[in-house]
C-alpha cells in the first residue's frame, strides 16, 4: 500500500506543480500542493524513512511560504519543488527494490533551506511577542495522518511548552528539546514554523504535533529531562472532533452538490501479481476449453456438447472480465508526459508545450507498462530534431513556442497512438547522407523508405551528442519495443510542417484471435489483427523483380514471404500455396502458406531463453488436442523484408 499510494502523490505533486508553474496565483492547486506533501511526509515518518522525512519537511516549508505570500514561484523555487521530487522517486525506487540509497540530498535540501531563509529575512516580523501562541489547528490532511498513526497502534499528542525567560539561547533549548523528542518518535508539525523557531523570533511558547509509540507519562517525563522549561502541556489527541468533519462535509457539498452518493464508484486496490495469477487461471480455462472442444467434436456426445457450450459461455465471460479489469488508461503513462516537456523545453532554450489527446483510451497493463520508454524517445525526437528555435519559427511564419502532440484512439481490437509535432519534419538528404556513411545503400528508395532508415541501428542525423539525443539508439529503440508489443510503426513528415509517428498496437497480449495457417508438416498461428484477407495464388501471379519474389494481384505488385524459406523449413517446391495478405506499416505483404485450418481463440505463452535470438516468433500456445506451436511475429517478418531491400 505504501508504494501504491507514494507514487500516486509523487505523480499528483508533479502534475500539480505544473498547473502551478503555468497559474501561481491559483490558491486552490497551492492547498492541494500543500496536501499532498504533507500527507507524503506523514507516510515517510510513520514508516521511519528518515530521507523521505526530511526531503518533505522542506518541501512543505517552501510550500508554507508560499502559501504566505513571502515568495513567488519563480523559476529556482519550481525547480527545487522538482529536483525534490525526482530524489523522492529515486528514494521510494531504492526502498521498492531494497537496495541501499548512498546518494547525498544535502544539496537540495540546503536550497530549500536557502529560499526559506531569504524569504522569512525579507518578512522578518518587526516586533516580537511573549504572549501564548494560538491553538495548533491541525487541518484534514493532519487528522489522515494522525489517524494513521493511530491504526498502526501510534500515540499522537499536542504539546505545548514555554521556555524559562531566564533562557540565553531560545532557539537552541528549542531544538534540544525535538532532537530528544524525535529519539522516540516523530515531531509532524511545528508552531511558529522550524525557520521561525531557529531565528527566535516567536517569544518563549511554541507547540508540536507529536507521534509516538510512547504514553502521555513518558513523553511528559522526556520533556522534563531538559531544563530551562517553565511548563509543558501534553495532550492526548483522541478522534477527529464532529465539527472539522462537519465542516470537511460542507465544504465538499458546496464543491460538488451536483454528484449523488450512488453515483460514487467503489475500488479496492489488488495486488498485480494476483491479477496476473487470475489472468494467468482464465487463460488455463481457454486452453481447456479449446481440448474439450477438440474431444467433443471426436466423440460427437450430445450431452457434452450441451456442458461445452455453458462451459465456453461462462469462459468468454470470464475472459471478458478478467481482461477488462488488466485494461489501463494511456493516462498512466503520458501523465508524467508533461513534465518531460517541459524539462526539455529549459534544457534546448526552445519554448514548446505537450498536448495530449485520448489519454484515457485503454489498453492491456503489460502494453501500456512497455509504452514509456518509446513514448518518451519520440517525444525527446521531436523536441531536438522537430522543434525549431523560437527566432527560426519566427521567420517560417510558426509561433515561437512548439507544440508536441500525442493523440490515442481504438478502432477495433488495435489502438492507435500518433506522436507528432509542428516542427521542421524530417530531412530526406540529411537522413541519405548519413545511411550512406553508415554503407546504406539509399538507390531507388523512396523519400518514405528514405525517412524510415532512422530506425537502424545506431543511426542518427545530429552532428554532436546532446543531454537529448545523438546516440543514435533512441529511434531504434522505439521500433524494437513496439515489434515486440506485436505492433507497428509508420513515419509521416512534411518539410516545415512536422512530423508523426503512428504507432499501432494490439490491444491484448493474453489471449487474441488468430488463424492456424500449415507450412508443410507445421502449424503456425497469427494474429488476426494484421490480417487483411487470404487469397489462392496462382503460378503466373508470382514474379521475380530485382532478385525479391512478388505477387501480382488486380495490377498490383506486393511483396511475396515464403515462410518455408523464412522459417528455414524443408519443403516440396511444388506444393501449391495459399496467401496471407497482411498489412504492416502501411504497406501490404502476402505469406505463402501450404493450407488454412481455421480460426481460433489462443492464449499467448512467453518463448523460452532458446528463442531470445528468434524474433521470427511472438510467442506459443497450447492447442485442444495438447500440442505447442508456435505464434508468428508477422511485423517482424515483413519489416526484415523491408529492411534487406535498404542494404
Amino acid at each position: 500500500m505504501f508504494f501504491e499510494e507514494t507514487d500516486e502523490h509523487l505523480l499528483k505533486l508533479n502534475e500539480l506543480v505544473l498547473e502551478f508553474e503555468k497559474d501561481a496565483s491559483d490558491t486552490q492547486i497551492l492547498n492541494d500542493i500543500f496536501r499532498s506533501a504533507h500527507t507524503l511526509k506523514g507516510m515517510a515518518g510513520t514508516m521511519g524513512f528518515e530521507k523521505m522525512t526530511e526531503i518533505t519537511h522542506k518541501l512543505e516549508n517552501v510550500f508554507t511560504i508560499l502559501k504566505e505570500g513571502k515568495i513567488i514561484a519563480n523559476q529556482e523555487v519550481i525547480s527545487v519543488v522538482f529536483n525534490s521530487l525526482d530524489a523522492l522517486a529515486e528514494i521510494v525506487e531504492h526502498i521498492r527494490q531494497g537496495t541501499e540509497d548512498t546518494a547525498d540530498y544535502s544539496e537540495i535540501t540546503n536550497v530549500c533551506d536557502r529560499i526559506v531563509a531569504r524569504a522569512n529575512e525579507t518578512n522578518a516580523v518587526a516586533s516580537v511577542q511573549d504572549a501564548d501562541v494560538s491553538e495548533l489547528e491541525l487541518d484534514e490532511t493532519d487528522w489522515n495522518v494522525i489517524e494513521s498513526a493511530q491504526t498502526n497502534n501510534y500515540n499522537t499528542f499536542k504539546i505545548k511548552i514555554t521556555i524559562e525567560e531566564e533562557s540565553m539561547m531560545v532557539n537552541a533549548r528549542v531544538f534540544l528539546i525535538i532532537n530528544k523528542l524525535e529519539e522516540a518518535g516523530e515531531v509532524m508539525k511545528t508552531d511558529p514554523l522550524v525557520e521561525v523557531l531557529e531565528s527566535e523570533e516567536f517569544g518563549r511558547t511554541f507547540q508540536l504535533l507529536y507521534i509516538t509509540e510512547r504514553d502521555q507519562e513518558a513523553v511528559l517525563k522526556l520533556i522534563n529531562e531538559q531544563s530551562e522549561i517553565e511548563a509543558v502541556e501534553v495532550s492526548l489527541i483522541g478522534e477527529k472532533p464532529k465539527a472539522v468533519s462537519e465542516q470537511i462535509v460542507s465544504v465538499n457539498k458546496e464543491k460538488t452538490s451536483t454528484v449523488q452518493a450512488h453515483n460514487h464508484s467503489q475500488s479496492v486496490r489488488v495486488d498485480l501479481e494476483k491479477l496476473d495469477s487470475f489472468m494467468n487461471l482464465v487463460s488455463e480455462l481457454v486452453i481447456y476449453r479449446t481440448q474439450l472442444e477438440d474431444i467433443s467434436q471426436k466423440t460427437q456426445n450430445k450431452k457434452l456438447e450441451e456442458t461445452l457450450t455453458y462451459v465456453s459461455r461462462v469462459t468468454n465471460q470470464l475472459q471478458t472480465l478478467v481482461l477488462n479489469i488488466r485494461m489501463q488508461p494511456l493516462q498512466t503513462v503520458t501523465s508524467r508526459f508533461p513534465r518531460v516537456v517541459r524539462d526539455l523545453s529549459n534544457d534546448s532554450g526552445k519554448p514548446m508545450e505537450l498536448v495530449i489527446e485520448g489519454d484515457d483510451t485503454e489498453l492491456d497493463r503489460t502494453i501500456v507498462s512497455e509504452l514509456s520508454e518509446p513514448l518518451i524517445h519520440l517525444i525527446r525526437n521531436s523536441a531536438d530534431h522537430g522543434i525549431e528555435s523560437p527566432e527560426t519559427r519566427k521567420a517560417l511564419g510558426k509561433p515561437e513556442k512548439g507544440t508536441i502532440r500525442i493523440s490515442a484512439y481504438q478502432e477495433g481490437n488495435r489502438v492507435f497512438i500518433t506522436v507528432s509535432d509542428d516542427g521542421k519534419g524530417l530531412d530526406a538528404e540529411a537522413i541519405k547522407q548519413s545511411a550512406e556513411k553508415k554503407g546504406i545503400s539509399t538507390a531507388g528508395l523512396s523519400t518514405q523508405e528514405i525517412q524510415e532508415l532512422i530506425f537502424h541501428p545506431g543511426f542518427s542525423t545530429a552532428d554532436k551528442v546532446t543531454k537529448i539525443s545523438g546516440r543514435g539508439v533512441g529511434m531504434d529503440v522505439v521500433k524494437t519495443k513496439i515489434q515486440e508489443l506485436g505492433g507497428t510503426i509508420l513515419t509521416k513528415s512534411e518539410e516545415n510542417v512536422g512530423s508523426s509517428f503512428r504507432l499501432s498496437l494490439p490491444l491484448t497480449l493474453s489471449i487474441i484471435p488468430a488463424l492456424l495457417v500449415k507450412v508443410e508438416t507445421h502449424t503456425f498461428a497469427i494474429p488476426l489483427s494484421v490480417i487483411n484477407k487470404v487469397i489462392h495464388a496462382k503460378a503466373e501471379d508470382i514474379k521475380e523483380i530485382h532478385g525479391g519474389e512478388v505477387l501480382v494481384e488486380n495490377g498490383k505488385t506486393i511483396p511475396l514471404i515464403r515462410l518455408e524459406d523464412q522459417l528455414e523449413i524443408m519443403h516440396d517446391e511444388n506444393a501449391s500455396s495459399h496467401m496471407v495478405m497482411v498489412v504492416i506499416d502501411g504497406t501490404e505483404y502476402a505469406l505463402s502458406v501450404d493450407s488454412i485450418i481455421g480460426q481460433q481463440e489462443i492464449v499467448i505463452k512467453e518463448l523460452g531463453k532458446e528463442f531470445v535470438d528468434q524474433p521470427d516468433y511472438l510467442g506459443a500456445t497450447i492447442m485442444g488436442d495438447g500440442s505447442i506451436i508456435l505464434i508468428l511475429n508477422v511485423t517482424a517478418i515483413c519489416l526484415e523484408r523491408k529492411q534487406a531491400s535498404y542494404v
